[in-house]
């Protein structure tokens, strides 16, 4: 398909014809439902079957969202550094039931000595506050940061709860990672240099923008993701879509995604002087408000859990690799099969210490769960689902789905409300499982 119309819009791209129901629920996101402009690839075992995007990256609607735009993705960055982390370890240079501290002694202070890679991973670590405040300048200078880090003491005991970790994961995630990679690389540049370049992926984190980037080509090589020279990490003003703000209309379309107890936490911490986790965990490091994350300040440091800039393509490639057995040896097919591992209810509960909603976490990805499901609806010995992500705040997501073989990746500019599972790729997932309950 080369493009499609509906009500003056264009969708450009294509889509075997067999996934056109998907491409419809992606259509009418903009016809219906406010979207400005995004983008939608999926991979079906291996091979591209869907790569349509639509709509503007700017805020004015004069400039058209191009092939190779790129949209900050928030916490799906998240899912990118875990794949990044389950890359390393496939090659025995990290070990998920390992100490911290093997790598970073000085973690251990205040009774985290025994907190491993997997108990991080997977929330559990009780850090997702991050006391001292931190400058921007804080951000830049690795080693300052590590001392704050750690010097951190848990919210709670390690191990025997899980709570999200919004900001301050991916901080503890760069630091042991740049200590036990032999060249002594960050998460970013680890990213840049053995992945992304590699394939010519438009993804990275930690991106010069603009004036900025002036001697440093952009992400990616020539290849399936578009041009530029490999293991560098810029972009131009450009290629980089411009974020709005969530409006009345998404709020009142979207009512019920908001998450409002995690809203009315914050209200107390904020109104009544009530210590709320939550509200803690998010304010610090003050990065600026969501619209604003296409800011150079935002996305030039590394921050392995909220600022990569990426395009749907990228995404859904990545989480291809993650879901098919030999694709690549970017994961090994053992490590493929644990990220696969079925959902099901574990010795932890599943309340979420931070969110205050259930969730359950795996190896940094989210599982599904009853009150999130994705991926293909699971058969009787696969609990609730083998599919594995994560989503953004304002509605990006990437995910793969061992069972159906499939990798999906979704951007977009407009911001929308719900904390967990946007109603814009609820609606497209919702038409792929459709498509694929057919076969």
């Amino acid at each position: 398909m080369s493009s499609r119309t509906g009500e003056e819009l264009t969708v450009h791209g294509h889509a075997d014809e067999r996934f056109a129901p998907v491409v419809e629920a992606f259509t009418r996101n903009f016809t219906h439902h406010h979207e400005i402009g995004a983008a939608l690839a999926i991979y079906e075992h291996g091979k591209p079957v869907v790569d349509v995007w639509a709509g503007y990256r700017d805020l004015g609607r004069g400039l058209p969202w191009q092939r190779d735009t790129r949209a900050p993705v928030f916490s799906t960055t998240k899912g990118i550094t875990a794949l990044v982390i389950a890359s390393a370890v496939s090659r025995g240079v990290l070990d998920y039931d390992t100490a911290v501290t093997e790598w970073w002694p000085e973690f251990g202070q205040h009774g985290k000595r025994s907190v491993t890679l997997r108990q991080l991973l997977d929330h559990q670590a009780g850090l997702p506050v991050i006391s001292a405040p931190l400058r921007t300048a804080d951000l830049h200078d690795l080693d300052a940061l590590a001392g704050i880090l750690a010097a951190e003491q848990p919210r709670w005991e390690p191990g025997t709860r899980h709570g999200y970790h919004p900001t301050s994961l991916g901080f503890y995630l760069n630091e042991l990672f740049r200590r036990a990679d032999p060249g002594h690389r960050t998460i970013g540049q680890y990213l840049a240099e053995e992945i992304a370049g590699p394939r010519g992926l438009l993804v990275s984190i930690g991106t010069a923008v603009g004036s900025a980037a002036v001697g440093s080509a952009a992400v990616g090589s020539t290849g399936s993701d578009g041009a530029g020279t490999p293991g560098q990490r810029s972009i131009g003003t450009e290629e980089l879509a411009v974020l709005r703000g969530t409006t009345r209309g998404v709020l009142v379309d979207n009512a019920r995604d908001i998450p409002w107890r995690m809203v009315l936490d914050i209200a107390r911490h904020a109104a009544l002087k009530q210590p709320r986790i939550a509200a803690e965990a998010l304010a610090n490091p003050r990065v600026g408000l969501p619209q604003h994350a296409s800011r150079a300040s935002f996305l030039a440091p590394e921050m392995p859990s909220s600022n990569a800039v990426a395009t749907a393509r990228a995404i859904a490639a990545l989480y291809s690799d993650a879901a098919t057995p030999g694709a690549s040896e970017m994961i090994s097919d053992e490590l493929r099969a644990e990220l696969a591992a079925p959902s099901v209810p574990g010795a932890i509960p599943d309340h979420d210490m931070v969110l205050n909603v259930p969730s359950r976490y795996h190896l940094g990805f989210r599982k599904p769960h009853p009150t999130f499901p994705f991926g293909r609806p699971p058969g009787p010995t696969e609990g609730d689902g083998r599919a594995f992500g994560t989503t953004g705040i304002g509605g990006s997501f990437g995910y793969a789905d061992p069972t159906a073989g499939i990798g999906f990746g979704y951007v977009m500019n407009q911001l929308g409300v719900a904390m967990l599972d946007d109603p814009r790729p609820r609606r497209i997932r919702a038409a792929l499982d459709e498509v694929l309950a057919k076969d």
